[in-house]
């Protein structure tokens, strides 16, 4: 396989992926959103919950607020020495307290040294006059397959690589152009001319539009435009690179198991 990056930052990536196949594209995928582990709370110790949320509500709430760390810091729970009873090396502990009429962000969230909240302003609970909520939460890796708070991808997907063909029966009557809503499509010196082949979503307004049926679109099932989002709380690339190097770990694993 061999892949091409359109686009890189540290929350959105967008690349081509070539000499491959639907199952490798797949397989890449489903370990994106489910192999690669990030940081979440799992567990909560609540002291006082004077909020009109129940405890349940807030453990939710509180699991899906992205964690930031640099990963060499802690170990899976599952290889951890401690047997996953609990430790330093594989859990870190947040707290977070208020009360009074206010408004509790994921930006009162206490963490240790080396762990941050990249989304300052996610709402947790609203309190009023006379109520109070003092908890402490513990977070740990895991793996997306085990629980969403733990994906670090969102809208992670692909489409294959799109392949239009315009026949000589084409009279530049222009009906494809009107039709299509990706503007693949353009006249050019009275002459109809792909423009942008990689925006076509594969609908085949084109194809129905066109009175002459000269438009054609096939799928190169080789080649796949990849792109995600992240929560931040992991760079995109070290995201895709995790990914790719779980894939090669699992293999060689089958191998040495055949």
């Amino acid at each position: 396989m061999e892949l091409e990056t359109r686009e890189l930052s540290n929350q959105n990536i967008e690349f081509l992926l070539k000499d491959s196949s639907p199952a490798k594209a797949n397989a890449l995928r489903r370990a994106l959103i489910a192999e690669v582990p990030t940081l979440a709370i799992e567990d909560l110790k609540v002291y006082e919950n004077g909020s009109v949320l129940f405890d349940e509500i807030l453990a939710l709430r509180l699991g899906l607020i992205p964690l930031k760390t640099d990963k060499e810091e802690f170990i899976l729970p599952e290889e951890c020495e401690c047997g996953g009873e609990g430790c330093g090396q594989c859990q870190t502990q947040i707290t977070l307290a208020g009360e009074g009429e206010t408004t509790l962000h994921s930006s009162d969230l206490e963490t240790q040294p080396g762990v941050e909240v990249p989304h300052q302003d996610i709402p947790i609970v609203k309190l009023a006059e006379g109520q109070e909520l003092i908890l402490e939460a513990t977070a740990q890796l895991g793996k997306g397959r085990e629980h969403a708070k733990w994906q670090p991808t969102i809208g992670c997907g692909y489409k294959t690589y799109p392949i239009q063909e315009i026949g000589e029966e084409c009279d530049n009557c222009g009906e494809c152009i009107e039709t299509c809503p990706k503007d693949v499509y353009e006249i050019k010196n009275d002459e109809l001319k792909i423009v942008d082949q990689e925006a076509c979503m594969f609908c085949e307004n084109c194809v129905e539009a066109c009175p002459q049926d000269a438009i054609n679109i096939k799928e190169d099932d080789t080649k796949f435009i990849f792109d995600f989002e992240t929560d931040q709380s992991l760079p995109s690339k070290q995201i895709l690179e995790e990914g790719i190097d779980i894939i090669i770990d699992k293999l060689e694993k089958f191998e040495n198991n055949l």
